[in-house]
């Protein structure tokens, strides 16, 4: 890793001005994830790529921060060490903005599950923001394949146009999928209309790019894996808006954490979500790599009992079962489930439950009608993760 953030400090020049360097902010964050137990659990391969996507992620955040006059969809490709868990089953794309500009976002769109655009007040990754407005596309009766054009901001128009509030920083584009193997992505662009823009926002404090690595490494080093429980979940509850979280969905979250020996087995019923999915992460809440590893499933993805329920497994070598969610080489991370697009809300039959049984008892545990995979089958069901949303 040291050479990729020797790479990336040398060839993006900061302003003389800067204190700390980003070199000062880097050495910084290796310094304090040392000791912290996140950081021990994953491991020091697990921490470098976190530090390096931490950086690279901040980076992409800095130069779109210069061209607000400018403004673009910007997009991350990478696999490994993405901060904040993000979801496999989506392309996320986010724009910068300013409150008192005018914009439009136009392009076609893909047969993929949903299709969202949140308007955030604080720049992403950076910080959480609060959620101020959400568009979506399915709701504006846009459908797969059809052009689309929305307009933010500015005086009211004709089409499907939405009041910018003056606190807006960001829009964050939400494409998500169910089926990677048929579903399609859309395409789009943004544009500002109105001239009078700052090429600069000056007005956001901290706006080097060191700062924003600072800020980033705040937010995400917060010490969440200490507060959420282990092998237990809570109840479902809707995302928190004003942390940034999307309007509409529920989602629940916990640690696992492996014993010798041992698997956990995750039931929940399947629902009438538009989008219903389940994910694994690691103590610094990365995904894992998600081609090399079953670590997500869709519910277009999994297999489901005859009861309705889908059940998953949790283990660090391959129990056999078709929905084995592997966590590569954690035995501790998160497990976090996602329910977009409800028709209503979810009661309490539709919480998650967690159980730790043996590996020699697992057949015992599960349904007989239980789906199991070959050494053949599953590697044709890891084939099939090559085609993982964020590579269309």
């Amino acid at each position: 890793m040291r050479s990729i953030l020797f790479f990336l400090v040398c060839t993006f020049t900061l302003p003389a001005h800067s204190n700390p360097t980003l070199g000062d902010t880097i050495s910084t964050i290796e310094r304090d994830l040392s000791t912290r137990p996140e950081s021990i659990a994953a491991g020091p391969a697990a921490t470098e790529r976190y530090i390096a996507g931490l950086v690279s992620a901040s980076l992409d955040v800095f130069e779109q921060s210069r061209h607000l006059d400018a403004p673009y969809f910007g997009r991350s490709a990478g696999l490994d060490g993405r901060p904040g868990l993000f979801n496999p089953d989506n392309i996320y794309r986010s724009a910068l903005l300013s409150g008192e500009g005018r914009y439009r976002i136009s392009g076609k769109r893909g047969s993929h599950a949903l299709f969202t655009l949140q308007i955030l007040d604080a720049y992403p990754v950076i910080a959480l923001g609060r959620n101020l407005a959400v568009i979506d596309l399915e709701a504006l009766g846009i459908r797969a394949g059809q052009d689309f054009s929305i307009t933010l901001g500015g005086a009211r128009t004709e089409g499907h146009w939405f009041a910018l509030p003056p606190s807006a920083r960001a829009v964050l584009a939400r494409q998500t999928f169910t089926d990677w193997n048929t579903e399609t992505a859309s395409t789009f662009r943004i544009e500002r209309l109105d001239t009078a823009a700052s090429p600069v926002d000056a007005s956001v404090p901290g706006a080097s790019a060191a700062d924003y690595l600072a800020a980033a490494s705040r937010l995400w080093n917060s010490g969440l894996y200490a507060r959420v429980p282990v092998n237990a979940f809570p109840p479902p509850r809707p995302s928190d808006t004003a942390a940034g979280g999307l309007g509409g969905q529920q989602s629940v979250m916990a640690r696992f954490r492996l014993e010798a020996g041992k698997v956990l087995v995750v039931s929940v019923r399947r629902s009438a979500a538009r989008y219903q999915g389940i994910q694994l992460g690691d103590p610094l809440f990365v995904t894992p790599n998600a081609v090399d590893h079953t670590a997500s499933f869709s519910t277009a993805q999994a297999a489901v009992d005859e009861d309705g329920v889908l059940r998953f497994v949790i283990s660090d070598t391959d129990p056999g079962v078709a929905n084995w969610l592997d966590p590569g080489d954690m035995r501790e991370g998160f497990v976090f489930l996602r329910w977009q697009g409800l028709p209503a809300p979810l009661v309490a039959e539709d919480a998650p439950r967690i159980e730790a049984v043996p590996l020699s008892e697992l057949r015992a545990h599960l349904p007989a009608g239980t789906r199991w995979l070959n050494a053949a089958e599953r590697a044709a069901q890891r084939a099939l993760r090559r085609r993982v949303p964020l590579r269309s």
